[in-house]
């Protein structure tokens, strides 16, 4: 990874800042399998924040150039730079670092002669979709590279992790709740440019780990997570929950469940 020296943070949003409280249990080896709506409630909580990953990868990558801590106005849900099916207040850091093709930092983004920025994302607020929310709080440390010249596509590679508290899943009357703690690495995912069609990523894969701890009426159980998931150009990518398929729609509209059964 870069170095990261004469970085610019800059305040995204403003917003109210809450306090996570994760309390995992201790870990149940005794039920290895989960069940279906385990697997579309986990399901969920990686779709929505790879929604968030695809906003951010179809943006302008022009952020401006390093200095001093900067205050920007918070986008409202739906407008550009906003973040789609976010409710309430949220907040956030992001710092930005640039590169040229021999690795020397650069003052600012050059649209020919920058070949890759080194992104650092924390955010944190509350998120809602249909019959779900939560609070969330993420970080990432994503690299994007490929840029030099006249490119006609980008490619992320990066790790971040994730808490996600009070995660209500409601389905035919049955409320679910969760709290996890996650991981993400990001692997090669290759995105063309803005503007393009199709505008969904290429290739790659995304591989996000979950502790999720479920409470119930007889106590709480926690369960290990992996879901893999990849792309190929298409708005529907491939997810395999502990190896359960589902779809992710990379094209839902805001507040709307992403998550799909293959033929469903």
């Amino acid at each position: 990874m870069h170095g990261r020296t004469n970085r610019r943070r800059t305040m995204v949003g403003a917003g109210t800042a809450f306090a996570l409280a994760l309390t995992l249990g201790a870990c149940d080896t005794t039920e290895p399998a989960i069940d279906d709506a385990l697997v579309d409630d986990v399901a969920l909580l990686a779709a929505d924040a790879t929604l968030e990953d695809v906003t951010l990868w179809n943006q302008p990558l022009d952020f401006g150039s390093a200095g001093p801590a900067q205050t920007e106005p918070q986008a409202a849900p739906g407008e550009p730079g906003g973040r789609g099916g976010w409710s309430g207040t949220f907040s956030g850091m992001r710092s930005v670092t640039f590169y040229d093709e021999n690795g020397d930092e650069q003052d600012g983004y050059d649209p020919l002669l920058t070949e890759s920025i080194d992104i650092v994302l924390e955010i944190e607020g509350e998120v809602s979709r249909a019959g779900w929310e939560a609070s969330i709080y993420r970080e990432r440390d994503k690299t994007v590279s490929g840029l030099l010249g006249e490119e006609t596509s980008r490619t992320w590679n990066g790790t971040g992790s994730s808490e996600v508290s009070r995660s209500r899943h409601l389905d035919s009357g049955e409320e679910r709740t969760y709290d996890a703690v996650g991981t993400v690495e990001y692997e090669d995912v290759v995105v063309p440019i803005p503007g393009s069609d199709p505008r969904w990523p290429l290739s790659g894969t995304i591989r996000r780990t979950f502790a999720v701890t479920r409470t119930g009426p007889d106590g709480s159980i926690t369960r290990s997570i992996e879901v893999v998931i990849t792309f190929d150009g298409s708005p529907m990518a491939v997810a395999f929950v502990n190896g359960e398929e589902r779809l992710i729609d990379l094209a839902a509209v805001d507040g709307v469940n992403p998550v799909r059964h293959r033929g469903g």
